[in-house]
């Protein structure tokens, strides 16, 4: 399964913000839309990073004093990104590699999507249990070939 099939079936709706919002803005968000990361926009609607619940725990002192989320967001340039194209196998193991729980997706420049561990995990399952119900069919030979 591809990174754009996943979006397809969960949806590409991405939460954001605005760069000179407040963590405590932020905060707010998250927990209004209960999601785990926001998307930061610049004035000019472009991306400039992500802010994630991990980001906000980490600079905790400064988070509650209501700095810009621009203070501890990840900016753009060190963004972790995937691809519509890219496989499910390649977000887990980048998402697994790099400690991370939420994945923007890309095409060209323009952001379309972001998937996170959850999503990914629940669509691994979904093949997993696809795969091995295929084989029990195999293997009591309940299953039939269609030719």
């Amino acid at each position: 399964m591809l990174i754009k099939d996943l979006l397809n079936h969960k949806g590409n709706s991405v939460f954001t913000i605005p760069e000179h919002a407040s963590t405590l803005d932020a905060l707010k968000t998250l927990n209004e839309k209960h999601v785990g990361s926001l998307i930061v926009i610049n004035p000019n609607g472009e991306v400039a990073g992500i802010l994630s619940e991990r980001d906000i725990l980490a600079h905790f002192q400064q988070s509650v004093r209501g700095v810009p989320v621009t203070d501890i967001m990840t900016p753009r340039d060190k963004l972790i990104i995937s691809h519509g194209d890219d496989s499910i196998d390649y977000a887990m193991s980048i998402m697994t590699e790099k400690r991370i729980r939420h994945l923007p997706v890309f095409e060209d420049d323009r952001l379309v999507g972001l998937v996170s561990i959850g999503d990914v995990m629940k669509a691994v399952s979904k093949d997993l249990e696809f795969e091995s119900k295929l084989l029990n069919q195999y293997i009591t030979g309940s299953y039939t070939i269609v030719p």
